[in-house]
């Protein structure tokens, strides 16, 4: 994934590193702006390069910031995600039971599947600064991530069927719902807090990383992606 910050005279790769450094220590997007400028100011008049400048640019992110100025919060961004996967199975399988008339069935595979789910979002909690550093220097990493989960998902579902206990099929159906809609009434709150990096408004733009109609795009589908999908898979059911 390539990062435009509008700083031709500074190397895509530093002031990659150095941004991302930077939001994972907290610092706003108008601060970060504001360093970018500088240091693009200061590469364009020298002709130095900026690692010549300012050395390694994760070293000089903490120069700047030495200290953690407000430690992102990532299960509030991971816990919608586990929420609305629970509200997805719990949905599909009361439709399911609710088209032949049985109640529902929670089998040792679902059980699995939130299991490994919430063991999930733990992990990616405590490695968020890492996963992140990846996903901005591979973009497959992101790709895998989020394709490699649903197959597995799906292969323990379907071994593992086994029933341990029944459910009201309408009773989940509306607890399905609820959990969905939680998961995306939380999405759309992170959604409304994102800080875009800026640059300052002498610098011309130095500094203010691009946004295009498909990043903004993408960014507004997000939080309805779990609702979506759950429509999708339940069309079968509801059409057969």
């Amino acid at each position: 994934m390539k990062i435009d910050t509008h700083t031709p005279h500074v190397e895509p790769d530093w002031a990659e590193a150095f941004l991302l450094e930077l939001r994972l220590r907290g610092v706003g997007g108008r601060a970060i702006g504001a360093a970018l400028a500088e240091v693009e100011a200061h590469c364009d008049e020298s002709g130095e390069s900026a690692r010549e400048a300012f050395g390694e640019p994760v070293a000089y992110a903490v120069e700047l910031a030495p200290e953690r100025a407000a430690i992102r919060d990532w299960r509030a961004e991971l816990l919608p995600s586990g929420v609305g996967l629970s509200g997805m199975l719990l949905t599909l399988a009361a439709l399911g039971a609710l088209r032949v008339g049985t109640r529902v069935e929670v089998t040792t595979g679902v059980v699995a599947v939130v299991v490994l789910t919430v063991v999930g979002v733990a992990l990616v909690v405590s490695c968020a600064d890492r996963l992140l550093r990846a996903v901005v220097r591979h973009w497959w990493v992101a790709a895998l991530g989020a394709l490699a989960p649903i197959g597995v998902f799906v292969a323990i579902l379907l071994l593992g069927r086994q029933p341990l206990f029944t459910l009201s099929a309408s009773g989940s159906l509306a607890a399905g719902v609820v959990l969905l809609a939680a998961s995306t009434a939380m999405a759309l709150r992170v959604t409304g807090l994102n800080d875009p990096v800026v640059g300052p408004e002498e610098a011309g733009g130095a500094g203010t990383v691009a946004d295009d109609a498909m990043m903004r795009g993408l960014e507004r589908l997000t939080p309805w992606l779990l609702p979506l999908l759950t429509v999708v898979m339940a069309l079968p059911l509801l059409l057969l």
